[in-house]
Parts: C-alpha cells; structure tokens; sequence
C-alpha cells in the first residue's frame, strides 16, 4: 500500500515538473522593437519595397505599451511574413535625449518626431509612407487588447492598398 501511494506521488510530482517546464518553454521571448534613428534612410528602403513604415510610439513605465510591444508588437516585429509587408520602428514619445533623422534628413529627438505627429497617448500606432505622410488613421491605446492584432492587421492592409493605388 504504501509503495502504491510512492509512486502515485512520483507520477503527480513528474507531472507538475513537466507541466511548468512546458508552459516556462512556451513563452516565447522575441527580441525587442528597434529604436528609429534614420527615416530618411528607412524611407527609401521601404519605398524601394513599396512598404509602409509602422511607427510605434510609446513611452518608459507604461504598462499598456509593455503589453502591446510583448503581446502584439515584438511577435510581429520578428515575423518574416510581416517584415515582407511592413517596416516596423519604435519611437520614445517623451525622450527628448534620442536622437533622430526625419524623413527630410534632419535631425531631431524622438519627443519632437512624436509631437509634429499630435502623439498624445501611448501606444500609439501610425502607418506612413516613405515620406512619412500618414496612410491610416492612428490606432490609439490599447483598450481591447483581444482585438489589437487585427486593428494591426487592418491597418497594415489599408496602408498596403493605399501604396499600391497611388
């Protein structure tokens, strides 16, 4: 009897171990949004594509950008099918100490970038073209995280659209 319940324990035990190790496994880590430092240089690659520029915008300390970057944003970033559709950068809305060449070629901080773009709340989505004239409207927030992938999607295929019928 007592060598039963042994390996009745032993068997919960491995199970426990084997459940936690698979869901440690299936957090996938991806690599984090890069910082835009040259759209000048960025907007002739993507017009070279003929691909939108994603500019995500956030800020430090903000939860709702951390959930959008992690949840939705970085996936994204790291997927080749949508490196083929977009060009994806991240701007520090407040930080006024990043630099940052504009579209025009001239430099900036990441704060001005964000204000000559009314960026107001964090995150905020906009989808432009290689001059940086927004193709989209501005996904603003995260208020339904469930939904956020497919406003992204959207987006991104409106965007497309618009640059293929210019």
């Amino acid at each position: 009897m007592k060598m039963t319940n042994y390996w009745r324990q032993l068997r919960l035990w491995c199970l426990i171990l084997t459940c936690t190790i698979g869901a440690a496994c299936a957090q996938t880590q991806f690599p984090p949004l890069r910082y835009a430092d040259d759209f000048a240089s960025l907007g002739r690659e993507a017009a070279a594509g003929n691909k939108p520029i994603m500019l995500v915008f956030t800020r430090p300390g903000c939860p709702y950008c951390a959930t959008a970057k992690h949840d939705h944003l970085e996936p994204l970033a790291a997927s080749a099918e949508a490196a083929a559709k977009v060009v994806l950068r991240e701007v520090e809305a407040p930080n006024e100490m990043i630099p940052l060449r504009d579209f025009d070629g001239k430099m900036t901080t990441h704060a001005d970038f964000a204000r000559r773009y009314e960026v107001r709340v964090v995150p905020t989505v906009i989808l432009v073209d290689s001059a940086g004239a927004p193709l989209t409207d501005a996904i603003v927030g995260l208020n339904l995280p469930e939904f956020y992938n497919l406003y992204i999607e959207q987006a991104i295929d409106a965007a497309r659209l618009r640059l293929r019928t210019r």
